[in-house]
């Protein structure tokens, strides 16, 4: 069966699919911040991870009390408790925010062509290929839960399973310095359809994925966390070298042996 050739959509391709683009980035990146401010759990949001203290100060300046979570509204975080429906639609949602807010940027650093327009297809194929990752981190996450191996802050707490996590991502990353050749641009075309935004978002799996599972080592809430380590992603997709694969896995074995000697 000959398959449809891909429908041109005019010159406004690109403009479009970049507005697209920005407009994913920031409802990402508005939904992570609604559901830090709207946390409905006992404790300080300092208990969220590294850096989110100064998020205790805007939280005290919008309820008046950090601690007092309850006078906030709880729409986004999962419970804390048995999860029902709802509770995995919220993990879920809070996933792909994740995957808009971090992941997205990297579609910024390729700017697309007059002939080879990005295109709105070529978006959403690169965020389908993201999907199945956001199912399995919600499996992880509901495991971890269901085994109180998660704080009310969504922040494990178990250090040989962060320890474990550490080493396994040391691992990759090596094994992507050792293995790998230099990576070069292989997707010069742009996002020019469902498929090609599909292929790079395969592409950009195996390379940043490892990443996005330390949020559950610095806190699924940690927007801080979340800046450092989309800029540290945006980087490895920019620069490509095997050489910052080997630095991420020395840093990431380094981080493992800190933890496992405290």
């Amino acid at each position: 069966m000959t398959a449809l050739p891909d429908i041109a959509i005019g010159p406004h391709a690109g403009r479009w699919s970049g507005r697209l683009i920005i407009a994913l980035i920031a409802v990402g990146w508005v939904y992570a911040l609604a559901q830090v401010l709207t946390l409905d759990t006992p404790g300080s949001l300092a208990q969220a991870g590294p850096g989110m203290a100064i998020f205790a100060h805007i939280k005290a300046g919008l309820f008046g009390d950090p601690f007092a979570f309850e006078t906030a509204l709880s729409f986004c975080a999962a419970s804390t408790g048995d999860w029902g429906v709802l509770d995995f639609l919220k993990a879920a949602a809070m996933w792909l925010g994740m995957i808009c807010a971090m992941m997205v940027p990297v579609l910024l650093l390729r700017g697309p062509s007059a002939s080879n327009p990005h295109r709105c297809s070529g978006v959403a194929g690169y965020v389908a290929a993201w999907l199945p990752f956001c199912a399995l981190a919600v499996g992880v996450q509901w495991a971890l839960q269901t085994a109180d191996l998660l704080s009310a802050h969504a922040l494990l707490h178990h250090d040989g399973l962060s320890v474990a996590i550490l080493l396994g991502i040391a691992c990759l990353y090596f094994g992507r310095y050792v293995f790998a050749a230099k990576q070069t641009d292989n997707d010069i075309e742009g996002l020019t359809s469902f498929r090609a935004g599909l292929a790079l978002g395969r592409r950009c799996l195996p390379c940043c994925g490892p990443l996005m599972l330390i949020m559950f080592i610095i806190g699924l809430m940690n927007v801080v966390g979340m800046l450092v380590l989309t800029a540290l992603m945006v980087l490895l997709m920019a620069v490509r070298s095997k050489e910052l694969s080997l630095a991420l896995s020395v840093g990431a074995l380094l981080w493992a042996v800190l933890l496992a000697a405290v």
